[in-house]
């Protein structure tokens, strides 16, 4: 495994990672396939790996792999994508000219680059898993971008995607809580879940590392606060807390073909929530 720096093509697949061994492995199978298949040849695969024992961060990850993939000179446009979903057949990953949110699943999305920068990322003081997603989405709307979602466009209409969380049930069943799940009445989007005679294969219990007591109320709660700003103070709000807080002095990096592993602890790619005016503002938004 080699450890040098390559640069980044058109589209860079941001994968936000921690102790889904199994997930990861189909992942990283599947997927180089999918766009080989469907003539993607032109992109990089970053995963994140918080290797910390805290609370695993999401936003802060997503971060990280978009941090790097940056500095390896990324122009084009992000996938952030969820390690548990996994294309099947009729998912488009090019280029669109505006962002789309919910790509595949509700917190993955496809975003240009420039409005990922001009948005300042996701916002770190989201810990664990839960509403992160809004409000970056939110962020791209208020800073003035494009953003879509995928799932009540026409081209997601034939989409299958297998979703590793889900447990082995029927096809009528599966469409039914695909359509639940992305509020549609159509074939499609839907999901199917992971076959597998692999005895080994075990599905992942997010409440190990993804939910603390409690975390997913705080984080409903500091959105609410979030949302309710006064649009200059959301400005400044969004400009002190997202990829700027990303340290990288302390990544450690390594390259495998296509794919770009990127190990942190969150203390030491985190920088602490700055101050404005010498005083620490955000108290009121954690």
């Amino acid at each position: 495994m080699g450890s040098g720096p390559a640069r980044t093509g058109e589209l860079a697949i941001l994968v936000p990672y921690r102790n889904r061994q199994a997930y990861l492995d189909i992942f990283l199978r599947e997927v180089p396939k999918y766009l080989g298949a469907n003539g993607i040849s032109d992109y990089a695969i970053y995963v994140a790996e918080q290797q910390s024992h805290d609370l695993f961060n999401l936003a802060l990850s997503r971060n990280v792999a978009a941090r790097a993939a940056l500095d390896d000179g990324a122009s084009g446009y992000f996938v952030f994508h969820d390690v548990d979903v996994i294309p099947l057949c009729g998912v488009d990953y090019g280029p669109r000219s505006f962002n789309v949110t919910w790509f595949l699943s509700a917190g993955s999305c496809k975003v240009m680059v420039a409005d990922f920068v001009r948005a300042n990322g996701y916002n770190p003081n989201f810990v664990g898993w839960g509403d992160e997603d809004v409000e970056f989405y939110h962020r791209l709307e208020h800073v003035g971008c494009e953003v879509r979602e995928w799932h009540r466009i026409p081209e997601s209409g034939q989409a299958v995607i297998v979703n590793l969380e889900w447990p082995e049930i029927s096809d009528d069943e599966a469409l039914s809580w695909s359509r639940g799940y992305f509020g549609h009445e159509a074939p499609g989007p839907r999901f199917v879940p992971y076959r597998t005679s692999c005895r080994s294969f075990e599905r992942y219990d997010k409440s190990k590392d993804f939910l603390g007591l409690g975390q997913q109320e705080r984080n409903h709660t500091l959105w609410n606060r979030v949302r309710a700003l006064p649009s200059n103070e959301k400005t400044s709000y969004i400009a002190r807390n997202g990829l700027n807080r990303v340290r990288v002095d302390h990544l450690i990096r390594s390259t495998q073909d296509r794919i770009r592993w990127i190990k942190y602890q969150t203390r030491d790619v985190l920088d602490p929530m700055p101050l404005h005016g010498g005083v620490i503002t955000e108290n009121a938004l954690s």
